[in-house]
């Protein structure tokens, strides 16, 4: 019996001291690592593009041909010029310039700028004169029709039609509120001009392909038209004289308007500007013919009629023929959207009819 006691505490003592070094062991015992979670990276939304600011374009113009007043010009002058006035205008920025459309009566010019967007219209005249070339260059408004610079100068040279080109700029820029030398943000590869004035700036302007173009114009004419150009024909020998138009419009538009409608009659005439005195022409017709007594004398007069609700305004254009002792000869008037027009078509219905001047 002593002996199975002796034993029994024998074997809780083993127990005892066993116990601690496996309850340890077993508190101790690591668990299973966890699997860490892949770190997920944060959602960035794209930033938006920003819309750029749109580039001012500035005023929009077309430049049409220059109509030649003369056979003794080569065919394509007229189209020449044009492309000069376009490449200054392109070349010295602040202007947007629309291709010229295809072939158009001048009649048409105010109606196709506007159905192609454009806000101004440059043409003009070229008159042969000795080695060089006598351009009537007009800008004209195609909101209102109205002639907003006209100028008439000798070119003998690409640099002299660009100063009219930059002259004719300028014009356009400060009818449309735009300051002189605005220029579009937009880079360009053709630097603007920098030269002072005009003829300088022009003279700064590289149009590429034109001076070639222009070599059988300026310099070596009489050549091409001997060979190249029919006979022009004949002009009545009566000559046209036209005297400064009147009527109730600023005076630039009735200097232009005179020029304009010399440069019309002088397609079909012998024609000249001539001063005359004040008062009626029948009363000064002597003074004004002078020594030429078998002329006519052509006189304009502008009625700008304003426009009212959903009507813009219109031109009425007079024209009168006077004989040299003062009679009148001939009285009729033209009525068109803008004075260039009604200038025109006035001088067609004389033509028409009085097609010797007489």
């Amino acid at each position: 019996m002593r002996r199975l006691l002796l034993s029994m505490l024998a074997l809780c003592a083993l127990t005892a001291v066993a116990a601690p070094r496996v309850v340890p062991a077993l508190a101790t015992a690591k668990a299973p690592p966890t699997a860490k979670a892949t770190p997920v990276a944060p959602k960035i939304a794209p930033k938006a593009t920003p819309t750029a600011t749109p580039v001012p374009s500035g005023p929009k113009v077309i430049v049409y041909p220059f109509m030649a007043t003369s056979s003794g010009l080569p065919k394509n002058a007229g189209a020449t010029v044009a492309t000069i006035f376009a490449h200054a205008f392109q070349a010295s920025g602040g202007l947007d310039v629309l291709p010229t459309p295809p072939p158009t009566l001048s009649k048409l010019y105010p109606a196709t700028a506007a159905k192609l967007g454009a806000g101004y219209y440059v043409a003009g005249y070229l008159t042969p004169i000795g080695q060089g070339v006598s351009v009537l260059e007009q800008v004209v408004s195609v909101t209102n029709g109205v002639i907003i610079y006209s100028k008439t100068a000798q070119v003998f040279s690409v640099s002299d039609a660009g100063a009219l080109a930059l002259d004719a700029r300028s014009a356009i820029l400060a009818d449309a509120g735009v300051g002189r030398d605005y220029q579009p943000s937009t880079s360009s590869s053709t630097p603007a001009p920098t030269a002072t004035g005009p003829a300088g700036q022009a003279a700064s302007i590289k149009i590429s392909g034109i001076s070639g173009v222009l070599g059988h114009l300026f310099g070596k004419r009489s050549t091409v038209a001997a060979v190249a150009t029919p006979t022009p024909e004949p002009k009545p020998s009566r000559r046209a004289l036209v005297v400064r138009v009147s009527g109730n419009a600023p005076g630039g538009l009735l200097t232009s308007s005179t020029d304009l409608l010399a440069a019309d009659l002088r397609k079909h005439f012998h024609t000249s500007i001539v001063a005359a005195p004040p008062g009626a022409i029948a009363a000064v017709a002597n003074t004004v013919c002078g020594t030429d007594r078998d002329a006519t004398i052509l006189a304009g007069t502008i009625d700008l009629i304003p426009g009212h609700f959903m009507h813009r305004g219109s031109t009425r254009f007079y024209l009168k023929a006077y004989a040299c002792f003062g009679a009148l000869l001939y009285h009729a008037h033209s009525d068109a959207r803008d004075t260039p027009t009604a200038i025109r078509n006035a001088v067609d219905d004389y033509v028409e009819l009085h097609p010797d001047n007489r």
